[in-house]
């Protein structure tokens, strides 16, 4: 791949962040793969594309980048307004800081930027744990808080210092550049584009609409209690995944539903069911598992329903939200690109396809926030009102049962 134009504009600087705070929020859902030993711990990997950001963006961007993370986890997640979100804008912003103050010191590689930042990150986790949460008995988590930073962030390091070498994207990136993608490669990718499903529901509910409504549908998710009904929740949003044109990939799921349940397995509690010696199967823990596995791939179907193409917020913040929003459906709906063998060309070519597409011939981006069809208010307003009885339904029905 080769270097195509210059990226130096403000726009271009504002696309580079909303691209990069896709990263964040895609980084995000697989550390939900990882047991925690509190709810509000996190280890990191969303941070990232902002250690790999520190030779790309201005310190100003850089914020922007930051309060794109912590607002997109924050709707994405539901904990937009929960004392969550706290742990999360500390952590990230003192990481931030911590990270720009070293990382033009002579000799010091992506490893020790990385690690200065998990260890604030998680300073601010243990103080806000001690002042909100758990008092004083918040101490004896302390240990393990630390021990998982310097893992974690010397992991990531690892993997920042070797794809800053490898990848010819992020060599392009840091020279203000953005990577041409071969016409023989473009040609190869036409079959994928040809594939692409109808979006049925966007012929009659406006892309707004269709966000605040999966909004609304995240309040039924993560306080439906009954097993099966949760089942029949996220199921069902699967189907609206399906008539919204996206594409979905049944072995990644039944991949995060075996490894979240091993992950909970391993701090049995409650009934045992089964005691194979090596590992003992407990009902509480056994239930856990499907519980957070069901509530991941919930939230998953359900940001896949909420964007699509035209989404749009009020004012330069909200256009660079919505931006953020369609790089994240595209990095998810393209993620089976990646093959082992050629991981980083693989990924350079992912990479500078979903931030190449919205920038060419359109600089007004219209094709992302202005849907050109008629949309029938009958149907949406049918719809809606089926929508809303149907999942709050299950959510009043758990509580009887």
């Amino acid at each position: 791949m080769s270097l195509s134009r210059s990226l130096q504009q403000p726009q271009d600087l504002l696309t580079q962040t909303a691209f990069l705070g896709a990263l964040c929020l895609f980084f995000a859902t697989l550390e939900y793969l990882f047991p925690k030993p509190v709810p509000f711990f996190r280890i990191g990997l969303a941070n990232l594309p902002i250690l790999l950001s520190l030779k790309i963006l201005p310190f100003p961007y850089l914020i922007l980048l930051s309060l794109l993370k912590v607002l997109g986890q924050g709707l994405i997640n539901g904990t937009l307004t929960s004392y969550v979100i706290l742990f999360s804008f500390s952590g990230t912003f003192l990481s931030l800081f911590a990270m720009y103050s070293v990382h033009r010191i002579p000799g010091l590689s992506f490893i020790g930027i990385s690690i200065v930042g998990a260890v604030f990150s998680n300073a601010a986790q243990v103080v806000l744990s001690i002042l909100i949460v758990f008092g004083s008995n918040a101490s004896y988590i302390i240990p393990y808080f630390f021990t998982m930073g310097l893992i974690s962030g010397t992991a990531m390091g690892i993997f920042a210092n070797w794809f800053s070498v490898k990848s010819e994207w992020y060599q392009a990136m840091i020279n203000k550049q953005l990577l041409k993608i071969p016409e023989k490669q473009n040609l190869n990718n036409k079959n994928t584009l040809r594939k692409k499903s109808k979006d049925y529901i966007a012929t009659f509910l406006h892309p707004q609409i269709r966000f605040f409504i999966g909004l609304l549908l995240l309040i039924p998710l993560f306080f439906q209690e009954v097993l099966i009904l949760k089942l029949i929740h996220v199921l069902t949003l699967g189907i609206l995944c399906k008539l919204s044109g996206k594409r979905i990939y049944y072995i990644y799921f039944l991949n995060l539903l075996i490894w979240i349940t091993i992950f909970q397995l391993l701090s049995p509690f409650g009934k045992v069911l089964v005691d194979l010696k090596i590992i003992t199967i407990t009902k509480g823990a056994l239930f856990s598992g499907f519980n957070k596995s069901l509530l991941l791939i919930g939230l998953v179907f359900t940001s896949l329903f909420s964007v699509s193409p035209g989404l749009k917020f009020p004012g330069r913040l909200g256009g660079v939200l919505a931006e953020m929003f369609y790089f994240y459906e595209e990095l998810y709906s393209s993620k089976g690109k990646i093959r082992r063998k050629s991981f980083i060309a693989d990924l350079d070519l992912l990479l500078a396809e979903t931030l190449n597409a919205p920038m060419k011939g359109n600089n007004n981006n219209t094709n992302l926030l202005s849907p050109s069809i008629t949309l029938d208010r009958k149907k949406a307003i049918i719809f809606t009102v089926f929508i809303f009885l149907f999942y709050y339904g299950l959510l009043l029905l758990g509580e009887f049962l």
